[in-house]
């Protein structure tokens, strides 16, 4: 990896740069700084056991790499995005929303970052907000923290009634009932018309899940 590249992307290009060096075959890869991987399974489980594996409050369970894995099989291009793994666990962290879910949604809006429909790369509009069909492009912002900003704050606005800790900068969280939507599966119908939706995203979380050895 170029010195260029690894000043450009920061902690992504270190995530991207660990993967190189411990294969792609690798699917317990993990950073040499990733030493609760059995805290994080055990954490996953008693989510599951306790039927909160689609609650859209709460923390995420993946590290950075575990989530560049996910992108890197998928044909995601990590030259471009390999710092939105990192932008996600942030900017959810702190409004309190599980950035796993977050994240997925994302891959499955995007099409793992290709963007083959409406939304445009440079739109930095993740979560497709004001995407309705039929060629409306929906809403832009000023760059891609900002778009994931606004996507979690979308997801805030549906899953509670708290207030954002952050200014606001999701253009329609006015016009959402808010939370109408605390589980994944409340989103279909809500968030998107497709009656698909929810268990898209709950595909793409499980082998998220799987890649990570959580399963």
């Amino acid at each position: 990896m170029k010195r260029k590249q690894f000043l450009q992307f920061g902690a992504g290009a270190i995530a991207i740069f660990t993967l190189d060096r411990l294969g792609k075959d690798a699917v317990q890869a993990q950073d040499f700084t990733d030493f609760a991987k059995e805290s994080r399974r055990e954490k996953l489980c008693s989510r599951i056991l306790a039927g909160r594996i689609d609650r859209i409050m709460g923390d995420g369970t993946t590290s950075e790499v575990q989530l560049l894995r996910l992108l890197m099989l998928n044909k995601a291009p990590l030259n471009l995005y390999g710092d939105l793994p990192n932008i996600y666990r942030e900017e959810a962290a702190i409004e309190g929303i599980n950035y796993d879910i977050a994240f997925c949604q994302m891959c499955l809006e995007t099409g793992f970052l290709q963007f083959g429909g409406d939304v445009k790369p440079e739109q930095n509009n993740f979560g497709g907000i004001g995407a309705i069909g039929n060629g409306v492009r929906g809403d832009s912002f000023s760059d891609r923290r900002i778009g994931v900003r606004a996507q979690i704050q979308h997801l805030k606005a549906y899953a509670t009634t708290k207030p954002l800790v952050q200014s606001l900068v999701d253009p329609r969280f006015s016009l959402v009932k808010r939370g109408t939507a605390p589980l994944l599966g409340q989103l279909t119908g809500r968030w998107a018309e497709d009656t698909n939706y929810d268990q898209k995203i709950m595909a793409i979380l499980r082998r998220l899940y799987e890649l990570s050895g959580f399963f």
